[in-house]
């Protein structure tokens, strides 16, 4: 009699083949037969779970997700709050080559989210995850004193999402060779501005009557 196989246990090994095959090749090399190679299984046997390149796709993303998820965890238990959005937000960074294959996932799900409903669902629950974890920790580090109480940390945490997503396509794309040592500099640059409360736009503060510089003294 045949060993039963283990499904949940299959699909992770296609998920992280697929992973493996987009950190190397990018997206352009994530096709059934590259991926079936890279776990050691026929074509046949990857099509009995994933049907399409998108399906891979979003199975990826989130074995990824669960990757950097458990670890962005983990930073944010870390005192105080800065330290932790500091150690955060380096993990989104492209600052390794595995960071950087992370983001060739990512800038993947930009251009297939525009015509694929089920890829575009996947990218939104994975932003409404990111930034709600920032603006926890913003909040955390306002309520310990380290950021401006003027501040509106949803905002904070929006603009910080902006200037990640721009490091990271910059850095994919090669433009102003914008080395690890740069994109941490431009991340201390923002955090200044926001502990400061200016954030280098009023748009991240809070302009409710009495908070911060849109309101009336």
């Amino acid at each position: 009699m045949g060993r039963a196989v283990d499904h949940n246990q299959r699909r992770e090994i296609f998920a992280a083949a697929a992973l493996r095959v987009i950190m190397r090749d990018g997206i352009v090399g994530l096709t059934v037969r590259a991926v079936a190679k890279e776990a050691g299984f026929t074509t046949g046997a990857l099509t009995h779970y994933f049907h399409s390149k998108d399906q891979l796709l979003i199975e990826a993303s989130e074995h990824s997700a669960t990757l950097v998820r458990d670890r962005m965890e983990r930073a944010e238990k870390t005192h105080p709050t800065l330290d932790a959005i500091r150690k955060v937000v380096a993990l989104a960074l492209p600052l390794t080559p595995e960071t950087r294959g992370y983001w060739r996932i990512w800038v993947g799900y930009w251009e297939r989210s525009s015509y694929d409903d089920d890829v575009a669902r996947v990218m939104r629950l994975r932003y409404d995850e990111w930034r709600s974890r920032l603006e926890r920790l913003l909040s955390r580090a306002q309520l310990e004193g380290d950021l401006a109480p003027e501040v509106d940390p949803r905002q904070a945490a929006e603009a910080l999402i902006a200037l990640v997503d721009g490091i990271g396509v910059q850095v994919l794309l090669g433009v102003g060779r914008i080395s690890p040592k740069r994109q941490r500099a431009m991340f201390d640059l923002w955090l200044d501005a926001i502990r400061a409360g200016s954030g280098g736009s009023t748009s991240i503060v809070d302009p409710r009557p009495g908070r911060g510089t849109n309101g009336p003294t």
